[in-house]
């Protein structure tokens, strides 16, 4: 007998019981208006518990304040709904309120985790960072990260490639910024990467000829064709009946007498061709450390096609970001800023600037704030910097200072301020702490400044970059820290364009 019939059978006996109505037809779709209730009240009640579980089961290391609330916020949910299932029994309301309640601890051991995260990130972020922080970017990929991580071997980490988070990508002021991952299950390290390039998309120049990136000065011969000597760089060449493994391919002349290969180089269209000679035939092989050896014959050469282009990548951009490495329950944490291609004499003039400049952009970092009786967080902050520049006057190159706002933490704004003190320009445009510009920073919330912390003053420091005709810089890049007294720290980078 089914379920449900047993629930009639058990119904209408106990009506007969209490001295009810008989159970006639109208009775019987009582009974069953009342099992649809109960079936679709413990429905509501099991959703409702596996929410909680699933809010608690994803806290872990250094959840945000919006990851604890929605948890809190869910078991809240779950007890309302055992509270509202009037139909269910009281075996089966003990039941789901046991198991909410072991759900419950377990969020209370998830925040007891969260607040020793909290700690340990505050102490990375208070003590020695990733250092010798190295970036290569490439448009559209993501970055290879290398340094020299503290509390391991002394050995920096090398060729750390990336994978960005989907839906990471964002776009302000001219900078696009991306969050990127990597984990080593093995070793038990998750790195997570934020970095921010204003770095263009690469266009394209002729192979040769007027704007050309190839002539007689780097190798062409007088027919505008690149011979393959010793000093190409062997990544350039490529082609489809070159080898991809170990090996020597000797290549078959044609009815001319000669090899011609199509393939490209430095990405332009062309034809590698070389002729054979008396026991000399024409090989390629992979070459170690990347792309091929032409080797034999009268020796390689690439002919390009007409009208041949190459690839123009940007040569001239900044970068900045920050770099979380986890292994364990350890963090260490760095932030970075570089710009690439600025020329050796690009400041040259710079101390004969005068005037003022303003500079503005976003900014990224990490926090944690310990404050006592309140609730410990930590996390990622976006915020704007903003840099207002004194060139002073023809006897120096002037001093910096500004404000990192507008800080968002979770997609919530936080009341937060740093002001960047006074740093001195140097002349090759970097900018830092000197005589009496200290470049000290000062962490205000809701307008209070916490107190001077103990340990030490945090500062800031940047370069500025990209100088336009008239030798004024076109961009700045730095990193910060700020410190809340002793219980709040942060370390950020920021890019403002002027």
């Amino acid at each position: 007998m089914s379920l449900l019939k047993n629930l009639i059978v058990v119904s209408c006996a106990l009506a007969l019981t209490l001295g009810l109505a008989a159970c006639s037809d109208s009775g019987r779709r009582a009974v069953v208006d009342v099992v649809d209730t109960a079936a679709e009240q413990r429905a509501a009640v099991i959703r409702a518990i596996a929410m909680a579980e699933d809010a608690v089961a994803a806290l872990g290391g250094v959840s945000t304040d919006a990851d604890v609330r929605a948890a809190t916020a869910a078991i809240a949910a779950a007890r309302q709904a055992v509270m509202d299932a009037d139909t269910l029994s009281s075996l089966e309301n003990d039941e789901f309120s046991s198991l909410i309640d072991r759900i419950d601890r377990s969020l209370v051991r998830a925040r007891d985790d969260r607040r020793r995260a909290v700690g340990r990130l505050s102490a990375a972020l208070g003590g020695l960072g990733i250092g010798d922080i190295r970036v290569i970017v490439r448009h559209g990929a993501a970055p290879t990260m290398a340094g020299t991580v503290p509390g391991t071997p002394a050995v920096a980490v090398t060729g750390l490639k990336t994978d960005a988070v989907t839906g990471s990508a964002v776009t302000t002021g001219g900078w696009n910024g991306g969050k990127y991952t990597a984990d080593d299950a093995a070793a038990g390290i998750t790195d997570t990467v934020v970095l921010y390039t204003n770095i263009e998309a690469p266009g394209t120049q002729p192979f040769s000829g007027e704007m050309g990136k190839y002539s007689t000065a780097n190798g062409l011969d007088s027919e505008g064709n690149l011979p393959i000597a010793a000093g190409v760089d062997a990544t350039l060449i490529a082609s489809s009946a070159f080898p991809t493994g170990p090996g020597i391919r000797t290549h078959t002349a044609g009815p001319g007498g000669t090899v011609e290969v199509i393939g490209t180089f430095d990405g332009a269209r062309g034809t590698y061709v070389c002729t054979p000679s008396m026991g000399s035939a024409c090989t390629s092989s992979v070459k170690d450390g990347g792309g091929f050896d032409l080797a034999g014959g009268g020796g390689w050469k690439f002919v390009p096609a007409a009208a041949a282009e190459v690839a123009q990548r940007d040569s001239e951009y900044q970068h900045f970001g920050w770099w979380l490495r986890t292994a364990g329950s350890g963090y260490a944490f760095g932030a970075f800023h570089a710009g690439e291609g600025g020329a050796a004499d690009e400041f040259a003039s710079l101390a004969s600037l005068q005037g003022t400049a303003t500079y503005r952009g976003p900014a990224a970092g990490m926090f944690a704030l310990q404050p006592q009786g309140a609730t410990a967080s930590a996390g990622e902050f976006t915020a704007r910097a903003t840099l207002e520049v004194d060139f002073g006057d023809s006897a120096s190159p002037g001093t910096v200072a500004g404000t990192v706002s507008n800080f968002t933490v979770d997609g919530s704004g936080m009341p937060w301020s740093v002001m960047l003190g006074s740093a001195r320009i140097s002349a090759g445009g970097g900018i830092g702490a000197g005589g009496t510009d200290a470049a000290r920073t000062v962490w205000s919330i809701d307008g209070t400044t916490g107190p001077a912390p103990s340990s030490r003053s945090p500062v800031w420091r940047g370069q500025l970059h990209d100088a336009d005709d008239e030798g004024v810089p076109g961009a700045a890049t730095g990193v910060f820290e700020a410190a809340y007294g002793e219980v709040g720290h942060m370390i950020g980078a920021f890019g403002a364009t002027r």
